[in-house]
């Protein structure tokens, strides 16, 4: 006999969570793969659910790149969080944040990286959150003499986008990311 009180409502919505979950990671993976034309047929295809499902939890394709979007500079500011929250000077913060940021490279879609080019409300009040963080990170930075150099939030972005474009496989170019990161944070101390 199945059960159709609480107990079912619940599983329902757990395994709705767990399909829009799957939609996420297979769109993120697609667009990678395959551009913002990707057909959502394709990336239903890749998650394991029907085309009626992927549009139950995204109606529009703008609304999954919304989504995508917003999770991603989500992400951003959680590791930028996590990163001023260990302390140190500020190009240990930066350092740590940009790490991060390379380190999560494949599960971020942005503007800067071939994401859709112009976010929606929710994903720009994030970055904006994110930009805020960053210019006080700068700031602080100047305060205490560890940024010598006129940088602006837009400069920290641009290198995190450089060096996090998705799709790079291999140790190879880790070390390169690490290591023009690392010449790039010197720099900013040195007048």
């Amino acid at each position: 006999m199945a059960d159709t009180g609480a107990g079912a409502r619940r599983e329902l919505r757990s395994d709705a969570h767990r399909n829009r979950e799957r939609v996420v990671t297979a769109a993120v993976a697609a667009l990678h793969r395959e551009g913002l034309a990707v057909p959502m047929a394709t990336i239903a295809a890749d998650a394991g659910v029907g085309v009626g499902t992927l549009y139950r939890h995204f109606p529009t394709r703008e609304e999954l790149l919304e989504e995508l979007t917003h999770r991603s500079f989500r992400l951003m500011v959680d590791r930028l969080t996590h990163a001023r929250e260990a302390g140190g000077t500020a190009t240990e913060v930066l350092r740590a944040f940009l790490r991060a940021v390379i380190a999560d490279r494949d599960a971020m879609v942005l503007p800067s990286t071939g994401g859709p080019a112009s976010p929606g409300k929710a994903a720009r009040a994030v970055q904006a959150e994110l930009h805020r963080g960053l210019r006080e990170v700068l700031d602080r930075g100047a305060a205490d003499g560890t940024v010598v150099r006129d940088v602006a939030v837009s400069d920290i972005a641009w290198l995190g986008a450089t060096l996090a474009q998705p799709g790079r496989p291999g140790a190879a170019w880790e070390r390169i990311c690490l290591r023009l990161l690392d010449t790039y944070l010197a720099g900013l101390g040195t007048a």
